[in-house]
């Protein structure tokens, strides 16, 4: 196992960073002059190809709905470590961390574009519309984000060694901690409740009352994915040693979530009576989804092989990220096809946007990694902190 770590983890040399950089940079430039014109032009046509049909598209199911649960790592190894006691996992925690506070950054991001009017984007917090699905996940997503970024904000005081504060946000912690997993379990699953507004618009295999708790689900899939792809993926950049003696442990909690999701998906389709076997594009999309991105990767994590093994465990982590994501698309795209007489896809500036926040967040998580106290190696010596 040594050999193999060293093979699949030499450290990139220095120009490859900065050329890998150069391109990140390229592509958040792009976005930032995508949006730009998208505030300064509105989102009509050529613009988006956003329409009365398609009033949402690439930014509310990339940059929202995927965003959200691929940032799950944060409330998935919090409820790991401190309500289920496996401490051995915390090496781990700090990365999820922060992967997801800037997964809730481009959340945010995404959707003051999507908005009309943008500049309204605050006014959920003097407008009360209790009877709003809406209403609610944006108190949610608003409250989870300040808990991430109370975690960030400790990671900073510790690197500048401001202790006061930090004991105090210790001492408290735990009102974060409940918070944290209370507040990412109401608007992931909130989320997925948003689309049965107009059930009988969407297509049966996936307009389902369990759509909530499906998206739960799924998010915590996606949650364990992006934990294990960012250890590994950063590993090789920054020439680390991987956390090959608990990712394979991680694995096996992926590859039960992934088959618990599978058997849910196919008891909600039974009990329902959904016509599951045609031939059509949305069935197509379904099988991808369903058997190519879930099933499959819970059966590869069940050889010992495979997870204990870098290049197994990122294609399998990177298939079941995949298939959270075309989840999302299904739900608020696919699945209305056959409703919608007008096809959609995103315009260029859509892609460059999105695109450019993704580049971003790179950006910014080789930022923090590099200037604060975030993997467990940094820690020892110092005191762990609670967090």
């Amino acid at each position: 196992m040594a050999e193999k770590v060293e093979k699949w983890y030499p450290g990139e040399p220095r120009g490859k960073i900065s050329y890998g950089r150069m391109i990140l940079y390229s592509l958040t430039t792009l976005g930032i002059l995508s949006g730009l014109i998208r505030l300064f032009f509105g989102l009509g046509s050529p613009i988006t190809n956003l329409s009365d049909a398609y009033p949402w598209g690439l930014w509310i199911s990339f940059d929202v709905l995927a965003g959200v649960a691929l940032a799950g790592g944060g409330f998935t190894m919090a409820a790991t470590i401190y309500v289920f006691n496996l401490k051995k996992f915390e090496p781990l925690l700090r990365p999820a961390k922060i992967s997801a506070f800037l997964g809730y950054l481009m959340f945010i991001f995404g959707l003051f574009f999507d908005l009309g009017l943008p500049w309204r984007i605050w006014h959920p917090l003097i407008y009360w519309n209790t009877h709003s699905v809406l209403f609610e996940v944006a108190w949610c997503v608003m409250l989870y984000t300040t808990v991430l970024g109370i975690d960030v904000l400790i990671m900073a005081l510790e690197r500048f060694q401001i202790e006061g504060p930090v004991r105090f946000l210790r001492s408290i912690y735990v009102i974060f901690i409940v918070a944290g997993i209370i507040l990412s379990t109401l608007h992931q699953s909130s989320l997925g409740a948003l689309y049965l507004l107009l059930p009988e618009k969407m297509s049966e295999l996936w307009a389902t009352n369990a759509i909530g708790i499906l998206f739960f689900a799924s998010a915590v899939i996606g949650g364990l994915s992006v934990v294990t792809i960012e250890s590994l993926v950063s590993a090789r950049v920054y020439g680390r040693q991987p956390e090959m003696h608990i990712l394979p442990d991680l694995a096996k909690g992926l590859a039960v979530a992934l088959l618990v999701y599978f058997a849910m998906k196919v008891t909600d389709l039974y009990a329902r009576r959904v016509a599951f076997f045609a031939l059509d594009w949305q069935h197509l999309l379904f099988y991808i989804e369903i058997f190519g991105t879930v099933a499959l990767p819970a059966l590869l994590l069940t050889f010992r092989e495979i997870r204990e093994s870098p290049m197994g465990l990122l294609w399998c982590a990177g298939l079941a990220a995949f298939g959270v994501a075309l989840n999302r698309f299904n739900v608020s795209l696919t699945s209305y096809g056959g409703y919608r007489e007008f096809s959609y896809f995103p315009s260029l500036i859509e892609i460059f946007l999105t695109v450019g926040l993704v580049a971003g967040g790179i950006l910014l998580f080789d930022f923090l990694t590099k200037n604060l106290p975030v993997y467990h190696e940094e820690l020892i010596g110092h005191g762990e902190p609670s967090s």
